[in-house]
Parts: structure tokens; sequence; C-alpha cells
């Protein structure tokens, strides 16, 4: 029920209900701007006999929030009955002497909660604005006066490690957003809300928020969101667990920066499950520890963070750099977690999937994002994980990218000098990675190999392009020591002469490789692919005498031909299209076609069957040119 109060006719006011009954008892207090103690009081009338006090508007400019009482002041006017509190402003106004309704109905209690809050737009309902800024926490909510000054100051000076834990905690028991305003937290480690493993929370949700943090580049921290902590432990990191469980529901944290100094991860997570985000933040480590380390993950998705260390603009450290960027070695066995748009700068290694107890399976580094680090991407025992499309600069001795699982696929990557390896896939157990389309530079690393292959099986080299500063000893582009079946071919080269650099090869393998598949041959300049411990089938076409015209024999794609002729015709040169120097045997069915010796056809002597005869076929200056290799007469 909501009251109103109404004057009646110039004899005095009283309160109504929304049904039309007075009611009595009620009070009406005005306050003066800003204050909250009453300057008058009135009582409102009974029954027929309403309060002969009157309360006179001003016309002539009423003031939203204020009514003019007859003493000429401007007042707040608050109306309250034992039903109900009523805020009147000048919305609710509807003539010199008329007051048609309240702008808000509430509770009848003190504080906040007597000031009311409605949505514009047709359909909004009122509430107080008790409601409404409880829909959001703020970590300004639970700071002194003098705990904001202190962090709008960056100046690191205030520790308010337990008021912005208090906020944390009471984000999580609302169920709300907490919001991290502008401004420098110092930190001594805080803790993402959770109570597993004595309560199941798999329903609940939590977004930890800032407002940004300017240039990553920057380590000023001057602007922004930043938490800092001094301390040797993480800034910020989850509740423990014994791993593999996903009972303390999803997180979500953004644009906020993490800055600490420890020998511990910056940011850790014990597990990060389902639709759990970690997306457009930066995080500084100024000692040895990792950047963000996810012990346990499954479709989670990190995007568009930067993450460095101290060394982030060093180089020449080679593997006396520390710490890894994102480190997930995966405590139990877990599927398709997500990197993407993401760098990772100054670190031993920039990225690592797996290396626990458990399985990553069909994890995915995509469209990120390293420099000044010593490794790029270590995969280790992981399953099906896909390397697509990533940025490379910087990488300082070490390995761009090393694939020690399976099923791999590490496609699309542009990898530049400074690697020992751009793409080592030596491990021994593994098979089925597809290896395309990659871009890698050699630069002039002493002994660099751009993609290096042993002891595994089954795995596909294509599409790649390698190149180098030529006259660099020992460098290869692909080299081969496997055991098994691989696929090497349509490799580019850069230069496309043959490497002059000493021991320098496009393509090496040793003189123990079994290769069975396709591999890339070198020769004089050309890049050609020959087939190791493979057996080739021959397409049968058939041809006739009519093939044959002016003497000269058309000789369709393929390499085995049976020819058939009703009558006697005598070849004197072969068209054998623009593919250059074709392998070609014909089987003559009968002894009425000829292969004569002529100024295109090289032969010991003419050739009349029934037999078999072979030739290699040059192209040259538009015509072909036929050279016998073999013949046998039935």
């Amino acid at each position: 029920m909501s009251v109103s109060l109404s004057n009646l006719a110039g004899a005095g006011w009283q309160f109504f209900t929304d049904s039309g009954t007075p009611l009595s008892g009620g009070l009406l207090y005005t306050y003066a701007a800003g204050t909250t103690t009453p300057q008058t009081t009135y009582t409102s009338g009974t029954g027929a006999t309403p309060n002969s006090n009157p309360i006179v508007l001003n016309s002539a400019g009423r003031v939203p929030n204020q009514i003019w009482t007859t003493d000429g002041l401007s007042y707040k006017l608050v109306l309250q009955t034992s039903l109900a509190v009523q805020i009147f402003s000048q919305d609710n106004i509807s003539g010199t002497n008329d007051f048609t309704g309240p702008f808000a109905t509430l509770a009848a209690s003190g504080g906040s909660n007597l000031i009311g809050f409605i949505q514009t737009g047709t359909g909004a309902v009122a509430t107080t604005l008790q409601v409404k800024v409880r829909q959001t926490v703020s970590a300004f909510d639970y700071m002194t006066s003098a705990q904001i000054t202190a962090v709008q100051s960056y100046a690191f000076t205030t520790p308010v490690t337990a008021a912005l834990q208090a906020a944390i905690d009471a984000a999580w028991v609302m169920k709300a957003d907490l919001f991290i305003p502008s401004g420098g937290y110092l930190v001594t480690g805080l803790t993402l809300p959770g109570t597993y493993p004595t309560l199941d929370q798999r329903d609940r949700a939590f977004r930890m928020y800032g407002q940004g943090y300017g240039n990553p580049f920057s380590n000023l921290n001057t602007g922004g969101t930043v938490l800092k902590s001094v301390t040797d432990a993480p800034v910020i990191v989850d509740r423990s667990f014994g791993g593999g469980s996903n009972a303390q529901g999803t997180y979500e944290i953004d644009h906020i920066r993490f800055d600490g100094t420890s020998t511990t991860p910056v940011v850790q997570f014990y597990g990060f499950y389902g639709t759990s985000s970690f997306h457009n933040n930066v995080v500084y480590q100024r000692s040895t520890g990792d950047g963000v380390k996810i012990l346990y993950a499954a479709t989670a998705w990190f995007h568009e963070n930067y993450v460095f260390n101290k060394d982030y603009v060093t180089t020449g450290l080679g593997a006396a750099r520390t710490g890894i960027g994102f480190n997930f070695p995966c405590t139990d066995d877990a599927g398709l977690v997500t990197f993407s748009k993401n760098t990772s700068r100054g670190f031993l290694t920039a990225y690592k999937l797996g290396g626990g107890a458990g399985v990553p399976y069909s994890a995915m580094i995509e469209k990120s994002e390293c420099s000044n680090v010593y490794n790029g991407i270590i995969l280790s025992g992981t399953r099906k994980a896909v390397i697509d499309s990533n940025y490379m600069e910087g990488i300082d001795g070490g390995k761009a990218i090393e694939n020690l699982g399976t099923y791999s696929t590490i496609t699309n990557n542009l990898i530049f000098s400074g690697a020992s390896f751009g793409i080592d896939s030596r491990l021994a157990l593994n098979r089925g990675s597809v290896i395309k389309g990659n871009i890698i530079a050699l630069g002039s690393v002493v002994s660099a190999q751009g993609i290096a292959l042993a002891g595994a099986y089954g795995q596909e080299v294509t599409g790649n392009s390698i190149s180098c500063t030529d006259g660099t000893a020992s460098q290869l582009g692909i080299f081969v020591d496997v055991i098994g079946k691989v696929d090497v071919h349509a490799n580019a080269f850069d230069p496309k002469e043959t490497w002059t650099g000493s021991g320098a090869s496009k393509v090496g393998y040793t003189s123990t490789c079994l290769i069975q598949g396709i591999i890339t041959g070198q020769s004089n300049n050309v890049d050609f692919p020959i087939l190791s411990q493979g057996a080739v089938s021959l397409a049968y076409v058939a041809l006739t005498g009519a093939n044959v015209a002016a003497n000269v024999l058309t000789v369709p794609d393929g390499g085995y031909f049976v020819v058939t002729a009703a009558a006697p015709v005598t070849v004197n040169s072969l068209d054998a299209g623009i593919i250059p120097n074709r392998q070609i045997t014909f089987r003559t069915a009968n002894a009425n076609m000829t292969f004569a010796d002529t100024a295109q056809i090289f032969l010991s002597a003419a050739f009349t069957g029934p037999g078999a005869i072979s030739f290699v076929v040059e192209r040259l200056g538009g015509l072909s040119y036929a050279y016998e290799t073999s013949r046998t007469v039935f």
C-alpha cells in the first residue's frame, strides 16, 4: 500500500491510501538541503478534519526534491506513516498546492533505504537506491576515506589487503560483480572466493574487473587499476584443491594490472573451469617466478593479455632467463583450453602446455606473440594441440616451438631469426603431427635448423618457407632422421639455389635414416620430391595408331602406355606436353608401331614391337626430346 498527500480546497491537507481512505497519525517532515535534522514537523489531520497548517509551494520556481513552506525557505519533503515512507519531488507536483503521488514507495526504515530510484523507460519498477547500488560491489565500499585517498595517489604505501579481500568475499556471497576502480592497491596476496571442498559451488559465477591499465608496456603503475605485491607470493590465487575439480564455478577476471615480485607466479589458478576467462589484463613479474600458472583448467579461455618479466627489453641473456609466461602443467586430464591474442615477453619460456600428471587435450595457442624469450612454445605430453598463426621474434638461442606432444598441428606461424630450432619435433614417440604453412627465418645462427624430425612417424611437413643468411655454416632447412612414415615436400627455401655455407643444406638426413614416404631431394639448385621405400603404381593408358599424326605421337598425362596399332605407323617425335623430364614407358602390343632414331628420339637403333621401351623425355624450346633408357623385345 502506498500513501499520497492532498490539499483539500484550501482547508488544509491530509494523508490518503491509494484506495482513497483517509489516514491519521502520519508525519510530514521538511529538511533543509544537505541536512538530516527535520526543520518542521506536520501531523496529518484525521477523517474530515485535515491539518490546517498550510504548506505553500513556490509556483514561480520549483526546485526538484524541494518545496517552499510558509517561512520562505527551500526544504526537502519526506512523508512518513506507519505504512510507508515517501519522497516527493517536483515530478509529483500537479498544481501549486497539490501533491498527486509519491516519487517512490519505500520500507519504513532509515538510512539509504529512504532514497528511492526508478529507471527511465516504460515498465520500470520503483526500487531503493540501496538495492540498486548493491547490484555491483565496489572495492571502495570496504575502504576508509584515507585508504581510498592512498589508492588514488598510486603511492603504494598503504596496505589495503584486508579491505580488498573483504570486497572480494562480499561480492561472492552477494553473487555480484566486483568493480575495482582506478588506483594503486598495495596487497600482500589475495584469494579468490570459494569454499571447496566443504561445499559444491558449481552454480557460482564471479567476475572481478578494473578500469584498465593504459599502455601495457608501461610499468610506471600510475594509471588504471593496479594490484601490486612486493612479497614473495602470488598477487592473487584461488582456493587450493586436489585437482581435477570444477566445484568453484566460473571466474572472469579482466582489465586489471597485476604487479608482483616473487619466485612464485604472479597469478596462480588451481582450478579454472568451464567458461572461466582471464582477459585484457597485464601481468608483470619483477623477480624470477612465472607470470600466470594454471594447474588445472578445462574449456577455459585466456585472451588479450600481456605478460612480462623484468627482462622483457633485454637481449642476449639466452638460457639465463627465468620463469614461464603462461604455464599450464595440467595436474589432471583436461581439454579445450585456449590461449588467444596474448603477448609473453622476457621469460625463459613464453608458453608451456603440459608437463604435469595430466594430459592437455586439444589445447590451442593462436594469434599470440612472444619476444625476447629463450624458448617460444613448448608442448609437453599434449595430445592434438593446435599451434596456429603465432608471431615470434627475438628467440634468444632456444627453440621457437618444441613439439613433445602427439598429433600436434603446427601451422601458419611466423618465426624470425635467433632460434637454434624453428620447430623441433624430434620426440621418439611423436606421431601424426602436421607442420604446415610456417615461415621460418634462420638468419645467421650457426647450426640452426628450421624443422627437425627424428624418431617420429606419420608426420606431414609441407608448404613451409625457410630462409637463411647464405654462407652460414651447418644450417639445415629441414633435417630428417626418421624411422617411419613421413611426407616432406612442397616446402620453399630462400635462397632457392644450393646453400653455400659449410655443411649447410636445404634438406638433410642421415645415412641410417629409413624414411618411408616422400622426401625432398636436391641436385644442381633444383629441389624435387623423391619416394623412399615406397612403390609407384603407374596408371594404364591405351594408345592406338590414331594418336600418331604426321609421324608425331601425342602422349597424354601418365607414365605407362599400351600401344595397339591396326596398321603400320612410324614415330619420329613425341609431343609429351609441358611437364619437363618425364619418365615414360611404351608397351607395343604388335609390330605395327616403329620408333625411329631421329633428331628428337635418341635410340641405339629403331624399335619395333611387340615389346617395351622406356624414355626420359625432356622439354626444350617447346619440343620434346626422348632418350631411350631401356628396351626389351618379346
